[in-house]
């Protein structure tokens, strides 16, 4: 990374984009912050998006919140939304390895040159924030006052938005980052709102109670935008929901009410039949339309309530927003929708399956879909995660199934140490899982290495 002769700093290379963003303050890499307006809020991000055109203003907008399948729910909208012959613009966060990933057009990624050219374009508006910051202000109101620098997750949304006007996306599914109030997402004004799962990840940012947490998640909602909501697994999440959504008049439909699934038939591969076809085959009755014999390759039941979300969302915005999309269109997206990271099956025989699972409820999930798509087969785990998540609730989960358990260590600020998850997993040790076979590997892929090699092909 170069100086420029105005004391900038120039962004010669992709590499040097992602470098100028990752100064900002990063929310996904820090462990400590207040979730309060002081720190998060929409004023930064509307401010950046002004200074590019307000470029989430020229497209229509799917918005998905919730703590579990959000990310499922607006992958399966997107493929659906291109089948049907739109040009679709996805943002997700957050990315696995590059985060290119995180913003695509017809599910290509965003390539190199186009992220640093938006980035080129935002740098002198976010350099001058930052110098300001710098600049000690007359008395303390009026620091204040002054616009704060965008944070990572503002400028990459922004990026998102604008790559979508330049690519002249005619819908976008918006994936929420965090919560929902105070997300950068929130300022766009959608046609259809998707409210998945709720569940207790981030409690010490949105709230220790159900209720708490729904309400945060129910900030993104507008007055009288139809909203679809997730199986929510608490009652008081969905009483708050309904309540909220009612209050803003905003027409709704609900998985397991309006939106029905049935049928649902697994396709299994047991130690007898390894190579056998896996995913699900169901119904699916919506209040316009009814599919029979929908398949998908997604894993765990849960997925279904996701895929029937997303197409509750598609046929809200066709009511109310005039999408052209037919139900045929809708059936051969789903049927070939994959989703990376979730219960994602990488190879067969032995069959490696990756799960970003990192709350207690998405490992529920996670070993359901083991036990039901790969029936009586053991299975050895290897497992690492980010500080602040609930790690003995997870093992406590894991351990009664493993065959064998490996801590391993993400190379990333936030990764629990390995050696705490080592300590912990010791002294759970089950049984059936002495405490002696938990292995240490500080490497997650020669973790992944050693678990394939002590694995049978079936």
């Amino acid at each position: 990374m170069g100086h420029n002769g105005h004391g900038s700093v120039s962004v010669a290379s992709f590499r040097d984009a992602v470098a100028f963003l990752e100064k900002a303050i990063n929310y996904e890499r820090t462990r400590d912050w207040k979730y309060d307006p002081n720190y998060l809020g929409l004023t930064r991000v509307k401010r950046l998006l002004a200074m590019l055109g307000d470029p989430h203003r020229r497209y229509k907008v799917i918005h998905v919140a919730g703590t579990k399948g959000k990310g499922t729910t607006a992958g399966a909208a997107a493929t659906c939304l291109r089948q049907a012959g739109h040009r679709t613009g996805l943002l997700t966060s957050p990315h696995l390895i590059t985060p290119q990933e995180r913003v695509r057009v017809d599910d290509r990624v965003i390539d190199e040159e186009a992220f640093r050219r938006i980035v080129c374009e935002i740098q002198p508006y976010v350099e001058q924030r930052r110098r300001e910051e710098q600049m000690p202000g007359p008395n303390a109101q009026q620091e204040n006052e002054r616009p704060k620098p965008p944070t990572y997750f503002d400028m990459l949304t922004s990026l998102a938005f604008e790559h979508f006007a330049r690519r002249r996306v005619e819908w976008a599914v918006v994936e929420v980052g965090l919560g929902g109030r105070l997300d950068s997402t929130s300022v766009v004004d959608p046609q259809c709102c998707v409210i998945t799962s709720i569940g207790f990840d981030h409690v010490n940012k949105l709230g220790n109670t159900a209720e708490a947490i729904a309400a945060e998640k129910a900030g993104i909602l507008k007055p009288g935008v139809p909203l679809v909501l997730g199986r929510q697994p608490y009652p008081a999440a969905l009483r708050t929901l309904r309540r909220i959504a009612d209050e803003m008049q905003c027409p709704r439909q609900e998985v397991g009410r309006e939106l029905k699934v049935s049928a649902r038939e697994p396709m299994a591969a047991s130690a007898a039949n390894a190579d056998a076809e896996i995913g699900w085959r169901f119904s699916l009755t919506t209040p316009e339309t009814e599919y029979r014999d929908l398949s998908t390759p997604l894993l765990g039941k849960h997925q279904l309530d996701n895929l029937a979300a997303a197409v509750g969302a598609l046929e809200m915005a066709r009511r109310h927003a005039g999408l052209q999309i037919e139900s045929s269109q809708i059936a051969d997206a789903i049927a070939g929708f994959r989703m990376a990271g979730r219960v994602e099956v990488l190879q067969r025989g032995p069959a490696l399956v990756l799960d970003v699972a990192h709350t207690v409820e998405s490992v529920d999930a996670l070993l359901e879909a083991l036990d039901t798509h790969f029936p009586g087969r053991p299975v050895r785990v290897v497992f690492g995660c980010s500080a602040g998540k609930n790690l003995h609730g997870m093992l406590a989960r894991l351990l009664p199934r493993c065959a064998s358990f490996t801590a391993t260590q993400a190379r990333l600020p936030r990764a629990l140490p390995i050696d705490e998850v080592t300590a912990v997993a010791r002294a759970m040790g089950t049984r059936a899982l002495v405490a002696g076979s938990v292995k240490t590997i500080l490497d997650p892929w020669e973790a992944v290495q050693d678990a394939l090699a002590q694995a049978r092909r079936e």
